[in-house]
């Protein structure tokens, strides 16, 4: 030690303790290492499989009101997150089509609930899981922005029948307490969907599993924006926040819900599948809004 002062020498202070950076074991890093991975593999499955999923839902609203237009005798097309229609001067037939987009999202969410099954990771699943979740929330969604979206569908049904402002806000509350309350199974839905590889044992890992679905969420709402172009960009805008809100709200929602009792099925799959009939399927789909939708589709 000769020449060189302690309170120089790696490991030692001015006091003459030895002071050492805690290391972290190594198991542990490993497994923060395997989960982060097991995560970010899933984005992209996640993500491609919102878009695909939301892209459909906003066709079948869409076509919803078409059908309900149709059957009082006019003459819509679809369009790009847009029914158009020429307006009826009779308060009831307008209310009906305006009320038939938000039904149809519900029934398409609660078909697609039905049909999902608890079987671990697939790509058919997350799609019948995405089309759940978008359908039931954008029911909820329109209840929630009642009072605040005179554009939205139920914001013309109050409108044409002059529904007092303090009835749609309780209709408003409404929508957000049944919001919350859906989120607990779609929380338990979401947690069943991904690979073994991800830790679900805590109430603190199940909300981070969760916590973590904002990255594909925002990624595959960045998915939608090839399917609008060309579009009347003020039908646009309205159509991807009418699924960036109530998407915002899902997840936020299902966030405390997820750090509830959950009993985790065993399996054995630790990885996520992306076939290449996902990207073709989501492909299809751009094409079908672009081609078909874009110049409009007459029913």
């Amino acid at each position: 030690m000769a020449g060189k002062r302690l309170d120089r020498v790696p490991g030692f202070c001015f006091h003459g303790r030895v002071t050492r950076t805690p290391e972290i074991p190594a198991a542990r890093r490993d497994a923060t290492a395997s989960r982060t991975a097991s995560l970010r593999a899933a984005w992209g499955p996640l993500a491609l499989s919102y878009a695909t999923a939301q892209l459909v839902e906003v066709f079948l609203h869409e076509g919803s009101h078409a059908l309900a237009a149709r059957a009082l005798g006019f003459h819509p097309a679809i369009g790009q997150f847009v029914e158009l229609h020429v307006p009826s001067a009779e308060r009831a037939q307008e209310a009906l089509v305006a009320a038939a987009g938000p039904v149809g999202s519900l029934v398409t969410g609660l078909v697609c609930w039905a049909l999902y099954r608890r079987r671990g990771p697939s790509y058919p699943r997350l799609l019948l899981m995405w089309l759940a979740m978008t359908g039931v929330a954008a029911f909820l969604g329109y209840l929630v922005v009642t009072p605040l979206l005179a554009p939205g569908d139920t914001g013309v049904v109050a409108r044409l029948y002059h529904v007092p402002v303090a009835v749609q806000f309780l209709v408003a509350a409404a929508g957000m307490a049944l919001l919350y309350l859906v989120t607990r199974p779609l929380s338990r839905m979401y947690l069943d969907s991904l690979p073994a590889s991800v830790p679900l044992d805590t109430p603190r890992a199940r909300k981070a599993a969760v916590t973590r679905l904002w990255i594909p969420y925002f990624l595959g709402l960045a998915l939608l924006v090839p399917a609008a172009l060309g579009g009347d960009p003020e039908v646009v805008f309205y159509g991807i926040l009418g699924c960036w809100g109530p998407g915002m709200a899902l997840v936020g929602f299902m966030t405390p819900n997820a750090g509830r009792p959950y009993e985790r099925r065993k399996r054995t799959e630790t990885g996520w599948r992306l076939p290449v009939w996902a990207f073709l399927a989501y492909a299809a789909v751009v094409a079908f809004y672009l081609l078909v939708l874009r110049p409009g589709l007459h029913i």
